[in-house]
């Protein structure tokens, strides 16, 4: 059941938010089907992409069913998938996310065979092609909102959690816009990690492409370092704009 705490005033579910849950499962899955825990090798999971498609985005108080499965892997890249579906059976979020081990140099380590076929995973050589974000065409115009990294925003591995690259990125998109559009589609790259006390940019540009969809392309950068990059595209959700 969605609570009503991690919802927007309209009660639809935040996509940061959403993202939490959908993560929050498969660190559950992880503690059942593990049998040889990466913390014990000086390893840990991180996240490197998100390939987001929302049909619907649940609702506040609305029961939902999440499904995660790790279909394969390869050396450095496992790749775990989600479904959201609603209690009829209809599939309201799918996300296709891409996992790398981390040491604790904060290097990529290769997947050791025997983690990625505790998820009953196929190993593989192929690496897949997943889509990249649209990028920003010009910089020095587009829309910026800085932020300050705080305490809150760091995670058990000592950086900032994932939910809030989506919340710097989002947020800088504007009150109105949020309250009256809802994501369509999104792809996100994290490039490299935040740090406690350091200042984020965020900027957005916009586009429209050949259908009339509304995109939005960001980019998350830390003094000339550029640590994510994220398009999404956008529909008129029919809400009125209230302060």
């Amino acid at each position: 059941r969605v609570p009503y705490y991690l919802s927007d005033r309209y009660e639809t579910i935040t996509l940061p938010n959403l993202m939490s849950v959908l993560i929050e499962v498969s660190g559950e899955q992880t503690q059942i089907v593990s049998k040889h825990p990466v913390e014990e090798q000086g390893l840990h999971w991180i996240i490197i992409q998100y390939d987001i498609q929302v049909n619907r985005m649940p609702k506040a108080n609305e029961t939902i069913q999440i499904k995660t499965f790790a279909k394969e892997f390869n050396r450095f890249f496992s790749y775990r998938e989600f479904e959201v579906y609603d209690e009829e059976g209809n599939l309201l979020v799918y996300v296709m996310t891409v996992f790398a081990l981390m040491d604790d140099n904060r290097k990529l380590s290769r997947i050791p065979a025997e983690i990625g076929k505790d998820y009953g995973s196929e190993e593989t050589r192929r690496i897949k092609r997943m889509p990249k974000p649209e990028a920003i065409q010009n910089i020095d115009e587009a829309k910026r909102k800085d932020f300050n990294v705080s305490y809150f925003d760091i995670d058990i591995n000592f950086h900032a959690n994932n939910a809030n690259y989506f919340l710097w990125m989002l947020d800088a998109l504007g009150d109105e816009f949020l309250a009256t559009h809802s994501p369509s589609e999104g792809n996100v790259v994290f490039e490299k990690e935040i740090q406690i006390g350091e200042a984020v940019e965020s900027y957005v540009e916009f586009n429209v492409d050949e259908n009339d969809t509304l995109i939005s392309k960001h980019r998350v950068q830390v003094g000339d370092i550029v640590k994510c990059t994220a398009s999404f595209k956008w529909k008129d959700n029919g809400h009125k704009y209230h302060i």
